[in-house]
């Protein structure tokens, strides 16, 4: 018992951070009154932090299931200034999710541990925001933010990649950093929308881990 115990991955909680590039793929919805980008084409990524925390379960001596809650942000930005007055309009658009992301990693090395795997994260709508700022042709400054988007698919599945490395702090307790992409597979909007719109995200995180 003692030497399976030794061979496996040791089984640990952690908390994670991660900031994220994050930007979408948008395409006209041809299934129902398709219509096009306009001005949307112009959108630019926006940069994001999503936390999680969760479970390592060993596996095996190289392996472990990867599983969590995360509190994961998706989104959008753009920005706009007349050449001619002082004219500007600019939005940071954020849809935030309740995520399950369960990933299936390898491992290896003791002091100093590589890891990489994949997996899915399921993912529910909690909320949504969209900060505007403009100013007139004089320079007046004004904003105004939008938390109702009845236009939303309530669920989001998408698929992740990461890499990393950890090192240890005590005997029981390490830090990580690592990358992650990830990619949207559904619509981010309902079906009765005229777009569809999926998030698209890589970024760094950084993590504590603790052995149980």
């Amino acid at each position: 018992m003692n030497k399976h115990l030794k061979s496996t991955y040791p089984s640990q909680y952690y908390f994670e951070t991660t900031r994220a590039e994050v930007f979408r793929n948008l395409n006209p919805n041809t299934d129902f009154l398709p219509q096009p980008l306009g001005e949307r084409a112009n959108e630019i990524p926006l940069t994001l932090w999503s936390q999680q925390v969760g479970l390592r379960l060993g596996l095996s001596k190289h392996s472990f299931l990867d599983a969590g809650i995360s509190f994961l942000q998706n989104g959008e930005a753009y920005s706009w200034g007349s050449t001619v007055t002082d004219s500007s309009f600019a939005y940071q658009t954020r849809y935030r999710y309740l995520a399950l992301p369960v990933q299936y990693k390898f491992a290896f090395g003791q002091k100093v541990n590589f890891q990489f795997g994949g997996g899915l994260i399921p993912g529910i709508q909690q909320s949504f925001r969209q900060d505007l700022q403009w100013s007139n042709a004089l320079g007046a400054k004004s904003d105004d933010q939008i938390k109702v988007n009845n236009e939303l698919n309530g669920f989001v599945f998408s698929w992740v990649a990461s890499a990393g490395v950890s090192i240890p702090l005590n005997p029981k307790l390490r830090f990580g950093l690592g990358a992650q992409i990830r990619q949207q597979l559904n619509n981010t909007y309902n079906p009765y929308q005229s777009y569809i719109h999926k998030s698209q995200a890589w970024g760094i995180t950084m993590g504590l881990y603790k052995n149980m």
